[in-house]
């Protein structure tokens, strides 16, 4: 943890990504202006000039650079240091924040799914007012900008879609020996896998350890496994709450989604419940993996032919969904996303709450999620997906197709107060089923328990209230 000052971080990073655009014909690009811009801009004005500061990740810095340059050229209001955190680790520290009440930092850079927590403690700034004045919308793709909001009020402005996309290698899909093979042993063609079920024989079928081949990239650590349970669960119609705040994962759609993670330990690394992204993603662009669900931002890095031994041997399309509530439901899963919430108790929270809606418009977004060097923002506003947009450049016109569609099924986490808790005692039980000290009944049966004792602890009238919330998230739709 520490504080760094935007002129050394420049000297460091930003000279050295403009460097790299330079080699590669992608130059970075001042943010200009335009009429949402001006509006914005106009009303920041009134507010007089500022120096912000807040808790950001610096690996989401750089690319935001240019924006914050204009707006303190335009306004007076600039960003001259960060609280360099981690992104994992800013949701304790903003709950250590909203206990102090202090003022010190005007905003915090971390996950939307925190907004719960953090807006019931009494930490955020509800934004709505601002983004009335200056004619700003969240204009998200689906129902993605509802992510923002908690009780009918914005309390968030997206920086990032980070939504899971699904992953095939299409030279291994594609090749026609491969498919005869497939076809003869399963009785039926190889196709882009549809349910959970034939994705599992295709990651099985390519399940190579002689070649250093995995049918699954997917992640099976402690802390990330979650995400692939949400995707489970959701799409075979299960939810976690009833409308009492009774915890409903003690049923057969919770065992399904244990069930289906366990499953794929059979296509799994042997040693995959021990590694994160540092360790998997190595293994997806360096061609040991067949498929997996990941986060969208992979894709720059798979397609970039200076990095990856696997660009353009890439296909990207829907995440597979389940039939087990007598339909095919498609859910994909977006966490963390990386958001800007204001703190309610910072003198400055107007000129930051400003300079938030600034970062989001259409093209300073497409300018952000569309660095081609530091890919940490991922593509999540409706322009964006506009052919000529500049994240095609970053993210290929098939990627930017897949992500586009898994916005439209995208979910959450669990949106209420109490998300660290919850998923606590979901990620010990979960690993330990995969470790094969549990089954997929205890898991269901010990979590479920657990999470009787948050409710009760939290409160179930506050809980219920929320539970609208949660719920309005969801997509209207099951397929895209």
């Amino acid at each position: 943890m520490k504080t760094i000052k935007w002129s050394d971080f420049s000297r460091r990073q930003i000279m050295k990504a403009g460097a790299v655009a330079a080699a590669t014909g992608v130059m970075p690009s001042l943010a200009y202006g335009g009429a949402e811009e001006d509006r914005i801009i106009k009303q920041a004005k009134k507010l007089g000039a500022a120096e912000v500061t807040g808790i950001l990740w610096s690996n989401y810095q750089v690319a935001i650079a240019s924006s914050v340059g204009a707006f303190k050229e335009a306004t007076g209001i600039s960003l001259p240091k960060i609280q360099d955190i981690s992104t994992f680790d800013i949701p304790q520290r903003a709950m250590a924040e909203a206990l102090s009440k202090s003022p010190e930092f005007d905003f915090f850079h971390l996950d939307s799914n925190m907004i719960p927590s953090l807006a019931s403690a009494g930490l955020l700034e509800p934004l709505d007012p601002y983004m009335e004045a200056a004619g700003f919308k969240i204009n998200a793709v689906g129902d993605f900008g509802k992510f923002m909001t908690y009780k009918g009020k914005t309390y968030g402005i997206p920086t990032d879609g980070n939504v899971h996309v699904q992953f095939v290698r299409k030279d291994l899909f594609e090749d026609a020996d491969e498919r005869k093979k497939f076809a003869d042993k399963h009785g039926r063609p190889m196709t882009w896998p549809k349910t959970w079920e034939e994705e599992l024989e295709l990651m099985n079928f390519f399940t190579r350890p002689d070649d250093n081949l995995w049918g699954s990239a997917n992640l099976r650590d402690r802390g990330s496994s979650i995400a692939w349970f949400y995707m489970y669960f959701y799409s075979a119609g299960g939810f976690p709450f009833d409308d009492d705040m009774n915890p409903t994962l003690n049923n057969d759609a919770g065992e399904y989604a244990i069930q289906t993670f366990l499953n794929q330990k059979s296509a799994s690394h042997p040693e995959a419940a021990g590694w994160g992204t540092p360790q998997m993603i190595p293994r997806i662009i360096n061609g040991n993996a067949f498929a997996c669900q990941y986060w969208d931002g992979i894709i720059a890095l798979a397609e970039n032919p200076k990095k990856s031994k696997t660009a353009g041997k890439w296909s990207y399309g829907l995440v597979p969904g389940s039939k087990f509530s007598g339909k095919l439901v498609h859910r994909s899963v977006s966490m963390p996303v990386v958001s800007i919430v204001v703190n309610r108790h910072s003198p400055r929270k107007a000129q930051m709450a400003h300079l938030a809606m600034y970062l989001a418009t259409a093209k300073n977004s497409a300018e952000i999620v569309g660095d081609p060097v530091n890919t940490f923002h991922d593509p999540w506003h409706v322009d964006h997906f506009k052919p000529g947009s500049k994240p095609f450049n970053t993210y290929t016109a098939a990627g930017m197709n897949a992500i586009e569609r898994n916005l439209k099924v995208t979910t959450p986490p669990i949106y209420l107060t109490g998300l660290l808790e919850f998923e606590t005692e979901l990620k010990r039980n979960i690993s330990e089923a995969y470790t094969g000290d549990k089954k997929a009944s205890a898991v269901v049966k010990d979590t479920e328990a657990a999470w009787k004792r948050t409710v009760r602890r939290i409160g179930k009238r506050k809980l219920k209230e929320e539970l609208k919330t949660y719920k309005s998230l969801f997509p209207s739709v099951d397929s895209a």
